[in-house]
């Protein structure tokens, strides 16, 4: 099993960092410490407001940057309504937030780049167009989304958007996400999975464990081999130096398909990340 996913010719691979909640020098310590270990994707987002220091660690790292798989994010959902009924980000603001998440992250492209929430009054199909333009200026390579459901999916295909790179959603042992895989899956986008271990509960749950010892292999390897073997992204985050090195060691084993069953028997419906409701002038968020 191949350690990317491609679609479009771009790969991406299969196991990236998260970054999340890191700011200031652990962010871009960390960052380059992954890339010196061999991580080649990075994720972050304009709203985790540390896209500077991701910058730094991708920059000091001496990884070239063509090697180097970025990701970052769109942020609509943090822009004051006008006075009225007026947008949450007006068409000019999303060009001039992500012209600043480039000069942050000192590159001139991002390989990947997100709707974050799919929470907004302006129109699905116009914030699509814009990005698309980016793509076309080759700003960034591809364009995909986040946290959006099945609806939301389908719609892409209603609006002529055929060719959606990847859905990043929430995705572990204990939070079961089969009917949005499946639309990803019909749709060809690209299933890309944060809090993969849940924030670290894998690693007390019984069944988890046994397996651990079984594979001779870590409660949080399991879990991210678990969902690479579903042929799924993952982007576990971590400040831990050790954690680092162990979230990417999982191409070495392969768990039988008696005990994949076991893992998707856990799922309890534990949700770490609330959803951001749609707005209501746009689409239902179920």
């Amino acid at each position: 099993m191949s350690e990317t996913l491609t679609k479009s010719g771009l790969s991406i691979p299969s196991i990236g960092l998260g970054t999340w909640d890191m700011q200031g020098p652990t962010c871009s310590r960390i960052v380059q410490e992954a890339l010196e270990i061999g991580y080649r994707h990075i994720d972050g987002a304009s709203m985790y407001e540390n896209e500077a220091e991701v910058g730094k660690g991708v920059s000091e790292s001496g990884v070239d940057r063509e090697e180097i798989f970025l990701t970052t994010k769109i942020n609509t959902t943090g822009w004051t309504p006008s006075k009225g009924n007026g947008p949450f980000l007006q068409n000019k603001d999303i060009a001039k937030s992500f012209e600043k998440s480039l000069l942050d992250l000192n590159t001139d492209y991002v390989d990947l780049l997100l709707i974050h929430w799919p929470r907004f009054e302006t129109n699905l199909g116009d914030i699509l167009e814009i990005l698309y333009r980016l793509k076309d200026a080759k700003k960034t390579k591809e364009i995909g989304v986040a946290n959006f459901n099945s609806y939301l999916l389908n719609e892409f295909t209603n609006l002529g958007f055929k060719d959606i790179y990847c859905n990043q959603v929430e995705y572990h042992p204990f939070l079961s996400q089969a009917k949005l895989l499946e639309v990803m899956q019909d749709l060809e986008m690209i299933p890309v999975a944060y809090c993969p271990i849940c924030r670290g509960d894998v690693a007390r749950h019984d069944v988890i464990i046994d397996l651990a010892e079984k594979y001779s292999k870590t409660p949080a390897q399991i879990a991210l081999r678990w969902i690479y073997q579903q042929k799924i992204v993952s982007i576990p985050k971590t400040a831990n130096s050790y954690r680092l090195k162990e979230n990417i060691d999982i191409f070495d084993f392969e768990i039988e398909y008696k005990d994949m069953l076991q893992i998707y028997s856990l799922e309890r419906n534990q949700r770490l990340v609330p959803n951001l409701e749609a707005n209501e002038l746009m689409y239902p968020f179920d």
